[in-house]
């Protein structure tokens, strides 16, 4: 009788428990729309929004040139977000590793390391005193009011990768610099290329004046080309976070993308985002009779 009482026991639980996991499960984890204040202030009226479409901005691969399978670098990236008159700023830092390189070294497979630098970031920041020529300079992209944090996450379908024009593999080179009147970077050339970062992060804080929906997840998209013709090179980086001034000093050598250390790109991102799923009231109260019944199989075992 009483290994009868453990069989049943086993049973309902593992029923119960699975009957809920069926529930609960209902609601996928997938983008979503999510209420936004640009202002962070309660009289200003909110926006639905379904991602962030970033600025034309920069991304920086600390110390990956020359390219060699298994590599491991920070790929540093800041920038506006568009349609907010600059004051809402992104600023991050991902360790990334090299998965495959072609032979002829001309086309490059990258993804989100397993395990992350601990300096591995990523940052949203509302600054209304807007900062002039921080794309040239570097400066700015995290100061203010920080309303999101995020850790970078080796989840699948991560990828990156980047190839180069057809032909660039040796001289000439264009200017590094195109974008406006002035090329602040004259003595610099750059391989010509594009290529494109995918990368999920994991929030790990939400600023709720901001942010009106609890968020979970973001999903950082990136175009990367080189060489610049929206934006000017950033100068400076930040591989840090918590909003310390850029302690990263880019360097691309006199052919970006070919002499290194490092390889600087034109970004051109959008940040999607998961909001958070808060179970249904019926998952709840399913969850709950299921546990009440444990505690009745439990009590009637002991009688």
């Amino acid at each position: 009788m009483l290994n009868q009482g453990k069989l049943v026991t086993r049973v309902l639980i593992g029923t119960v428990l699975g009957t809920v996991g069926i529930v609960m499960s209902r609601t996928p984890v997938r983008a979503g729309f999510v209420d936004f204040n640009p202002t962070g202030v309660a009289s200003s009226p909110s926006i639905t929004i379904g991602s962030f479409d970033i600025a034309p901005g920069n991304a920086l691969a600390e110390n990956a040139v020359p390219p060699t399978g298994g590599k491991t670098f920070q790929l540093d990236f800041q920038a506006s977000v568009a349609g907010f008159n600059n004051t809402i700023t992104a600023v991050g830092s991902f360790t990334e590793s090299v998965q495959f390189l072609s032979d002829d070294r001309t086309m490059a497979i990258f993804a989100p390391a397993p395990v992350q630098a601990s300096n591995s970031f990523f940052e949203l920041y509302y600054n209304p005193a807007v900062i002039t020529d921080k794309n040239l300079t570097g400066i700015g992209f995290n100061q203010g009011t920080l309303i999101l944090s995020a850790t970078p996450a080796a989840t699948p379908g991560s990828i990156g990768l980047f190839s180069l024009s057809p032909g660039q593999t040796g001289p000439p080179f264009p200017a590094f610099d195109q974008f406006g009147p002035t090329d602040h970077y004259l003595s610099i050339t750059s391989v010509s290329g594009s290529g494109s970062a995918l990368i999920s992060a994991n929030v790990t804080f939400l600023n709720p004046d901001f942010f009106l929906t609890p968020i979970s997840q973001l999903t950082f998209n990136s175009s990367l080309v080189t060489p610049f013709k929206q934006v000017s090179p950033s100068a400076m980086f930040t591989n840090q976070a918590g909003g310390g001034p850029p302690n990263v000093k880019a360097n691309p050598g006199l052919i970006n993308g070919l002499t290194g250390p490092d390889f600087q790109f034109q970004a051109d991102a959008d940040v999607s985002f998961t909001p958070l799923v808060i179970p249904e009231p019926a998952s709840i109260i399913l969850a709950g009779l299921g546990f009440a019944s444990i505690v009745c199989i439990h009590a009637w075992k002991k009688k």
